[in-house]
C-alpha cells in the first residue's frame, strides 16, 4: 500500500514538473509582466494595456510574416524593409490622389514582387536565403531613398481629411466601438492560421521544417514551398508596412528597421511556447504581444534603445535555453 502511494505520489511529482518545464516560457512572460506591474503601477494600467494592444497589431503581422519563412528553417531579412517600402509607396500614392483600390492593393503587389524574386533566388538559384534577403534588403532601402530624395517623409496627417478618409480608417477608425485596426489583426490572425495550420501547404511547410530531404524523397515539391514560404512573408510584411502608415499618418525611408529584431525575437517566443516547438501563428501573435509589452515598459520607464537590445538579447538567449531543456525532457 506504501508502495503505491509513493508511486503515486512519485508520479504526480513528475506530472508537475514536467508540466512545469512545458509551461515555462508562458509562466516566465507572466512573471515578468507581473515584475514589470510591480515595479511601475502605470504600465499594469488598463489604458496603457489596451493601447499596447492596438500597437502590437503592426508587430503581430509582420511577425506572422518572418514566421512563414522560419517554417521552412529559412530567414527573411528583407521583411521589415518591405514593410517599410510597402507604407511609403501606399502614402506617394494617397498624397497624389490615387484610387482608394490602388493604395491597399498595389503595395501588396509589391510584396508579392519581392517574394518572388526570393523565391528564384533561393529555391531556383539555390542562394543561400540570408545573402538573397540581404541583398533585397540593400535593394529595397536604396529604392526607397530614391523615391523620396534621401529620406523625405512623406506627411499625410497635412492633408485634406477627404483625401485621407478611406486610407486612414485602417489605421485609426472604429468598428462596434473597437479599433478597425484591431479587428483587422485579428482577421489576419485567423487567415495566417488557416494557411499554416489547415492547408496542404501548411503541412508540407512542417515536413520541410523537420526534413527537407525526407520532404523531397517523400513526393513534397520542397522548391514550391520555399518559395510560398518567401511569397507569404512579403505578403504580410506588406500588409503590416500599409497599416503602420495608415496609423501614424506619415511614412519615412527605413523607419521599420528596427521591427526586424523584434520579428526575430517574437517567432523564437512562439516556438518556445508551443509544442515541439513548432513555428506557429498563435504562438508568433503571443510573442509580438509580450515583445511589444517589454518594449512599452521600457519606455515607461525612461529607457533607451540599449536597454531594449540587452533585454531582448537576453529574452532570445533564455527561450533557447529552455527550449534546449525542454528537448533534454522530451
Amino acid at each position: 500500500m506504501l508502495s503505491t502511494k509513493t508511486a503515486a505520489g512519485g508520479s504526480s511529482s513528475s506530472g508537475l514538473k514536467q508540466w512545469l518545464i512545458q509551461n515555462s516560457v508562458i509562466l516566465g512572460m507572466i512573471a515578468v509582466l507581473i515584475v514589470f506591474g510591480i515595479i511601475n503601477p502605470k504600465f499594469a494600467a488598463p489604458k496603457n494595456l489596451s493601447n499596447v494592444l492596438y500597437q502590437s497589431s503592426l508587430l503581430i503581422i509582420m511577425a506572422i510574416g518572418m514566421m512563414m519563412a522560419m517554417s521552412v528553417k529559412a530567414v527573411d531579412l528583407s521583411i521589415a524593409y518591405v514593410a517599410d517600402a510597402a507604407g511609403l509607396l501606399a502614402a506617394m500614392m494617397v498624397i497624389r490622389s490615387w484610387p482608394s483600390a490602388a493604395v491597399f492593393l498595389l503595395p501588396v503587389v509589391f510584396g508579392v514582387f519581392i517574394g518572388l524574386c526570393n523565391c528564384l533566388f533561393v529555391s531556383y538559384l539555390g542562394l543561400s536565403a540570408i545573402i538573397a534577403t540581404l541583398g533585397q534588403m540593400l535593394i529595397i532601402r536604396s529604392f526607397e531613398l530614391m523615391l523620396t530624395n534621401s529620406a523625405e517623409a512623406q506627411i499625410l496627417f497635412m492633408l485634406p481629411p477627404n483625401q485621407t478618409k478611406t486610407f486612414f480608417y485602417l489605421g485609426t477608425g472604429k468598428l462596434f466601438g473597437m479599433p478597425f485596426l484591431t479587428i483587422f489583426t485579428v482577421l489576419v490572425i485567423i487567415a495566417a492560421y488557416f494557411i499554416r495550420h489547415r492547408t496542404v501547404l501548411g503541412r508540407e511547410m512542417d515536413a520541410v521544417n523537420g526534413n527537407a530531404r525526407v520532404a523531397l524523397l517523400s513526393g513534397v515539391n520542397v522548391r514550391k514551398v520555399f518559395g510560398a514560404a518567401f511569397i507569404l512573408g512579403s505578403v504580410f510584411s506588406s500588409i503590416s508596412g500599409i497599416a503602420l502608415v495608415s496609423r501614424t499618418g506619415s511614412a519615412v525611408p527605413t523607419s521599420v528597421e528596427g521591427y526586424l529584431m523584434d520579428c526575430f525575437v517574437s517567432v523564437y517566443l512562439g516556438a518556445i511556447i508551443s509544442k515541439n516547438n513548432r513555428m506557429t501563428v498563435i504562438g508568433t501573435a503571443i510573442g509580438a504581444l509580450f515583445t511589444r509589452l517589454v518594449s512599452n515598459w521600457i519606455t515607461i520607464m525612461g529607457l533607451g534603445a540599449a536597454h531594449k537590445d540587452i533585454i531582448n538579447g537576453a529574452i532570445i538567449l533564455a527561450a533557447l535555453s529552455i527550449g534546449a531543456l525542454k528537448k533534454q525532457h522530451e
